[in-house]
């Protein structure tokens, strides 16, 4: 997320940024098929690789689009975090 934000400031942050994405990208998918739990939402969270994508092609407008979807999945990730614990399905709650 810093790194995100650094893109608007220096020009080194952009690659070290896409790079972490595509990283984080392909991890996700190699241990969503090992373990056979993809859902829906992962396919959301496709987008911010879109964008790091588009940036490389010439678009600049892309890295944004990665920064602001990154931040909305961090968002919907915090706030599912937080209803599970509620309801107590948290790993480790007493049942």
């Amino acid at each position: 997320m810093v790194l995100g934000g650094l893109m608007y400031t220096r020009p080194w942050a952009h690659d070290v940024f896409s790079i972490l994405m595509i990283v984080a990208a392909v991890s996700a998918v190699y241990f969503t098929w090992k373990h056979s739990a993809w859902v829906t939402g992962h396919w959301l969270a496709m987008v911010p690789v879109t964008g790091v994508i588009l940036g490389f092609m010439g678009w600049l407008w892309g890295y944004t689009l990665a920064y602001v979807t990154l931040w909305i999945a961090f968002i919907h990730f915090v706030i599912t975090d937080l209803q599970s614990l509620r309801a107590g399905d948290a790993p480790g709650a007493e049942t």
